[in-house]
């Protein structure tokens, strides 16, 4: 397991692709109950939303089926789990790595003022994110970075699309 994880790290890094995690329903399960774990606990700081099941289903079968539809529309279906574990398991380290951040805000309080520094350190970590999926499409789908990054773009825009019309606003 460790070996996956510094393989995930890796990819988080931009120093590994999808290619590198090992292929198999075993590491796309793992990488599937992470995302799904730090998802929930993410959802569950503060007051959090109100359809927490659905959007936790909506996070877990939009990724597996866009990314499906992808790598179909440019011949690469052969790519599919390990471009899902890919993204599945650096969604889900990223998140853990952002509950402090979310905790630390969600413990000023509603009325005090954001501080800088937890505001920047969100930004980082939700602008690398967008790094991390952009350097996992340029790999899935050979293609350069700048299509990879708009890929990972109109895919997160697809979903919060979807997932705020049918479950609801996610705060």
């Amino acid at each position: 397991m460790s070996e996956f994880v510094s393989r995930l790290v890796g990819v988080m890094m931009l120093k590994r692709g999808p290619q590198d995690l090992p292929a198999g329903t075993v590491p796309l399960l793992a990488a599937t109950i992470l995302y799904v774990a730090a998802t929930a606990l993410s959802l569950s700081v503060g007051e959090g939303p109100g359809n927490t099941a659905g959007i936790l289903l909506l996070a877990v079968a939009l990724p597996l089926v866009l990314t499906r539809i992808v790598l179909a529309l440019r011949r690469r279906p052969a790519r599919w789990i390990q471009t899902v574990t890919a993204l599945f398991g650096t969604s889900g380290l990223l998140s853990l790595l952002s509950l402090p951040l979310a905790a630390a805000a969600q413990g000023a309080g509603a009325n005090a003022s954001p501080d800088p520094i937890l505001t920047v350190a969100s930004l980082v970590l939700f602008f690398w994110s967008f790094a991390i999926d952009g350097h996992i499409w340029r790999h899935a789908l050979d293609t350069s970075f700048a299509a990879g990054l708009a890929v990972a773009v109109v895919l997160f825009a697809v979903s919060m699309y979807v997932i705020t019309t049918l479950a609801g606003p996610l705060s």
